[in-house]
């Protein structure tokens, strides 16, 4: 009998996994891609929603062949986005200054690491700015930090399953007196 318990509790798991939307849902986190005069830049953060706190990323910078740009010296800067004077909103404050990001090499020729700290939530600006052939060039990726909370899909699928594996034991418990 807990053999055949245990198959239909497998089954029974499977199947909601199988029709879930968390079984689909995509870990590559954020990504923006910009090109500017050939110039193919990439961004990508390592969750899928930026919250205000260290976020790590990594930028590439490619030229027109997708090869490396040699001697790029890169420079990143971040400052919260302040085309629209919102000063004093939730999560606004003017204590939002520039940062400079520290890069380390990536896995990658022409890909470079570092971790952002946003301060709060909002829009923030992400400025490369780096060399072509002498020349300064900068790419600018905007980005959204929202509020970090529980996450309730989740949250509720587990209680979900909670409640199916409580109530097919209580039932089987229920079968067995009669």
């Amino acid at each position: 009998m807990k053999i055949k318990l245990f198959k239909n509790l497998v089954f029974t798991l499977i199947l909601a996994l199988s029709f879930s939307t968390l079984a689909f849902a995509s870990t590559t986190g954020t990504q923006v891609n910009k090109t500017v005069d050939g110039v193919k830049a990439s961004l990508t953060f390592a969750t899928e929603k930026l919250k205000p706190g260290s976020n790590e990323f990594t930028i590439s910078i490619l030229d027109k062949n997708g090869k490396p740009l040699p001697n790029a010296n890169l420079k990143v800067t971040t400052n919260m986005d302040n085309s629209t004077s919102m000063t004093g909103m939730s999560g606004m404050s003017t204590d939002n200054k520039p940062m400079m990001i520290v890069l380390k090499q990536g896995s990658m020729k022409g890909e470079y690491t570092g971790i952002v700290d946003f301060t709060s939530t909002g829009k923030w600006i992400v400025k490369s700015t780096f060399n072509v052939q002498g020349q300064a060039k900068n790419i600018d990726f905007n980005v959204n930090v929202q509020k970090s909370g529980p996450n309730f899909l989740i949250i509720g699928f587990a209680g979900v399953m909670v409640l199916i594996i409580v109530v097919a034991a209580i039932h089987k418990k229920k079968s067995i007196k009669s």
